[in-house]
């Protein structure tokens, strides 16, 4: 929930741009920037809605994908609309829900590329907040204990 972490989990963007850092707001822009093949590519998104609750304790991201520039020029129009809904359960038996939807360009559809970019996109965010961004809870837990002893 907090920004200023998101560089810690998500090693697609080399660097985040927002208006605003730490908790995140409703509404925020979120600019994820990265260089591939000496390009620099920003994907652009906002956040939808934000749900938190405490029995069981989650947390709810949903944000909307902007729009891609790909040195400051408009990229990825086949991509129409593309949502990221992530939900995190914070107990023992917890985990990650990630589910993306997304609508394609007529015309990249019948080229049979829209799809692939999407999908692209999605699967790296997901390899990235899984990877990098999610502790083994039994293994928190554990060194909580050890260093309690």
């Amino acid at each position: 929930m907090d920004l200023d972490n998101w560089p810690m989990w998500n090693k697609f963007a080399n660097r985040i741009l927002s208006e605003s850092h730490g908790k995140l707001k409703l509404g925020q822009r979120i600019d994820l920037h990265r260089v591939v093949a000496q390009q620099l590519i920003e994907d652009m998104w906002i956040i939808a809605e934000i749900n938190e609750g405490v029995d069981p304790r989650f947390c709810q991201i949903i944000i909307n994908w902007q729009g891609q520039k790909v040195n400051g020029r408009t990229s990825a129009l086949a991509i129409k609309t593309l949502t990221l809904d992530i939900t995190l359960l914070h107990n023992e038996d917890g985990g990650v829900e990630f589910t993306a939807w997304w609508e394609i360009s007529r015309l990249s559809r019948i080229l049979g590329f829209g799809n692939r970019i999407a999908r692209r996109i999605v699967k790296q965010i997901f390899d990235d907040l899984t990877t990098h961004g999610v502790i083994d809870y039994h293994l928190e837990h554990d060194v909580k204990i050890k260093q309690t002893e």
